[in-house]
This record gives structure tokens, sequence and C-alpha cells, in this order.
């Protein structure tokens, strides 16, 4: 059976608010603005090869392993007295002064990674945050499927905004300058602090006085619908096709510039964008499981699109129809982790599957470099497809109840 549908106002107010400052976070993370600048001083600047800067960024993304840690702290603890808000008060900070150090001082291999992982870090735990409210509200309101719609949007308006200015950037201007535009989107982070409708809060009882941490992990482990949502997550994101392959091929085979490849990223994000849309109507209308098969068998073969780039516009028309896809099955997969978190513990479950989604990126990304320099790109590929083909048997472990149902209908319905 059907619930009643949320009014547009709540609706709309969910909407603002979350977009608004996943937005921002999205802008002034280590993964946002500076990102392709940064990128191409370590490739170009400093003559990284693909391993090396692959194993740049899986130290700089260690944070991003143990999200898990950052959701259940969340959950467990709220600073200065202020609940959700203090994370904020405490974080921001921090990740405002790193990214002031970074614009001072030579721009070295050491100086750069450690700035970056304490940002990183910061904005980790920001992102618990945000994550544990926006699903506690999800769930109370039945919209998993459209406010996870508006988060690929969210998150994929700033990211088009840093591939295509970061592109430029990473031609035109200096790095120093980049890390101090960082920071001053990072303060706009505080202001947000400053409101909060009523309807974001979380909705679920806190912990009780007598339930220790070791019983909420022992519940979280024993989850029969979050652990097989979190394996689905560990498998979509491990593409050894993607990253820093994708970036030396299209760089040094097709011959792209570094603003073509941020428009190339910039392209296949605004699909993704697009694919929102469309996700918030279909999970209106069709159950949860029919639609990840759908796109998961889209999915198979998609990346060997950019085995036909033979320049510049070619890969950006073939990026524009990947991000298509993949949005659509972003979207679905964090629609089923965010139908899947136990209450209580909605932080600690929404990160643990972003720490695997993180971890076996970092892991795909390793091999996929190793793979590159001794194969080329085609295994990358392969790689890619045999791991997106393995989640359909383990979406079979995944319980009934939390596949079959469209969007604003309860398993416990009727």
């Amino acid at each position: 059976m059907s619930t009643p549908e949320p009014s547009a106002t709540t609706r709309a107010h969910l909407g603002l608010y979350f977009g608004i400052l996943l937005l921002t976070l999205g802008l002034a993370e280590p993964n946002g603005l500076i990102s392709l600048p940064v990128l191409f001083w370590l490739k170009d600047g400093l003559q990284l090869s693909p391993h090396s800067l692959a194993v740049f960024d899986a130290i700089t993304l260690v944070p991003t392993y143990f999200s898990f840690a950052f959701g259940f702290l969340r959950d467990r603890w709220k600073p200065l007295g202020r609940s959700d808000r203090g994370y904020f008060l405490l974080l921001v900070p921090i990740a405002l002064a790193s990214y002031c150090w970074l614009a001072v001082g030579a721009h070295t291999w050491t100086r750069l990674l450690l700035g970056i992982l304490v940002a990183t870090a910061a904005f980790e735990a920001l992102a618990a945050t945000t994550e544990a409210l926006m699903t506690a509200a999800a769930q109370h309101h039945v919209m998993t499927g459209r406010l996870s719609a508006v988060s690929e949007v969210a998150e994929m308006v700033p990211s088009i905004g840093s591939f295509l200015i970061g592109g430029w950037m990473a031609s035109h201007v200096a790095l120093p300058a980049t890390f101090l535009v960082a920071a001053a989107l990072t303060s706009l982070v505080l202001v947000q602090t400053l409101w909060r409708p009523t309807l974001v809060v979380s909705h679920s009882p806190p912990p009780s006085g007598d339930e220790k941490s070791t019983q909420a992990i022992r519940q979280l482990l024993r989850d029969r619908a979050l652990l097989p949502a979190v394996g689905v997550l560990l498998l979509w994101n491990f593409s050894p096709g993607f990253g820093t392959p994708l970036l030396y091929f299209l760089s040094d085979h097709v011959r792209v510039s570094p603003e073509v490849y941020g428009t190339y990223q910039a392209v296949a994000d605004a699909s993704s964008a697009v694919a929102a849309f469309v996700y918030a109507v279909t999970c209106r209308r069709f159950p949860l499981g029919r639609i990840l098969q759908w796109t998961l068998a889209a999915n198979l073969l998609v990346g060997f699109l950019l085995l036909l780039a033979g320049n510049g516009v070619q890969a950006v028309a073939i990026g524009a129809v990947i991000g298509l896809v993949l949005g659509m099955g972003n979207i679905g997969l964090f629609d089923l982790l965010r139908r899947s978190c136990p209450p209580r513990l909605e932080g600690t479950g929404m990160m643990l599957g972003y720490s695997v989604f993180a971890a076996s990126g970092t892991v795909s990304d390793l091999l996929g470099a190793w793979l590159y320099e001794h194969g080329g790109f085609v295994p990358c590929l392969v790689g890619d497809a045999l791991a997106t083909a393995a989640i359909f048997p383990l979406l079979m472990r995944v319980p009934h109840a939390v596949l079959a149902f469209r969007e604003g209908e309860r398993a416990t319905d009727g």
C-alpha cells in the first residue's frame, strides 16, 4: 500500500536544503574545483607516471575508506551540544586552514599530499553528517529514490563546474590561487549552519543510554538488507577502465587537451544529472529491483564505446552516453543503500557504503593503472564489465521487501 504523498512544500524544502548543501560541499571538497589543477600539476608539473599518480590518489583518499567510522561517530556523539550542527562548526575551520596552508609555499608531492589528506578527512566527516540527515528524512517521508536523485544532481552540478572551470584553471591559473578559491568556497559552508528547516532532523530515536557501541555494531553486521547493498556498491565501483587509465588514454592516445578532458568529464556528469530526472519519474512507476536489472544490463559494455573515439569531439559525445547510463546505475544503487539503512544507524550505514565504494574505486584504479601500463586500455574495460556482471547474483541476496516496491510504498503496509 502507498503512504500519503509528502506535500509539495515538504518536498521543496527538503530538496532545496540538501541540494544547496551538497552543491557547496561538492565545489569546496578536494575532489571538486581543485581536482583537475592538482591532477595535471602532478602529471605534467611533477612528471608522475600513471602508477605514481594512482598511488597519490590512493593515499589522499584514505579517509574515505573509513567513512563508516565518521558515520558511526555521528550516530553516537553530538559535539558542542549542537547535534549535527556541531560537526560543521568543528570541521569547516580545519578544511579552511588546510587550503590556506596549501596556498603558500612550494607545491611538492609531500606538501600536496598532507594538505589534501587533511582536507579530505574534514570533508568526509561533513559528508557523513549530511548523508545521515538526508537518509533519515528520505526514509521518514518515503522519498529515498527522489532524494537520491536530488543527491545525484547536487553532486553532478558542482562536478560539471569543477571540470569545466578546473580544466581551464589547470592551464591558465597558478595553483596557489586555486587553493584560495577553494578556501573561499569552504567558508560558505559555515553560512549553511545558520539555516536548518524543521523538516531536516533525524526521525530516528536517539541511542538509549544503556545501548553500547558494540551492540550497535552487531546490529549493523546482522542486518540482512544492508550488507548485500554494501557488497553491490563494492562491485559497482570496481571500474579499472575509468580514473587514471581514462585520463592517460584520452590525453595520450586521443590527444585531448586538459580543457577538452574537463569538458568530457563535465558532459558525462551533465548526462548523469539528466539521468536523475529520469530516475525521479521511473522510481514512482517501477519496482527498484526491475530498475536495477535494466540499468546494470546497460552498463555491462558501455565503456567499450570509448575505443571508438578518434578525437575530442567524439570522446565528449561518447561521454554523454556513458554518463547517462552510469548515472541511472549510481542513483539506483544508492537508492538501494538508503532503503537498507537501519534506524539510528543511518550515518553508519550510508558511510559504510561510501567507504567500500571509495576503497573499491581506489583498488580498481591501482589495478587499472598497472593493466594500462602493461596491456593497454582494453583489459581495463574488460575488468570493469566483469565486476558489473558479478552484481547480478549478489542482488539475489537482497531481501524481497527492499526491491519489490515502488517509491511511495512501504513493505510493511497492508
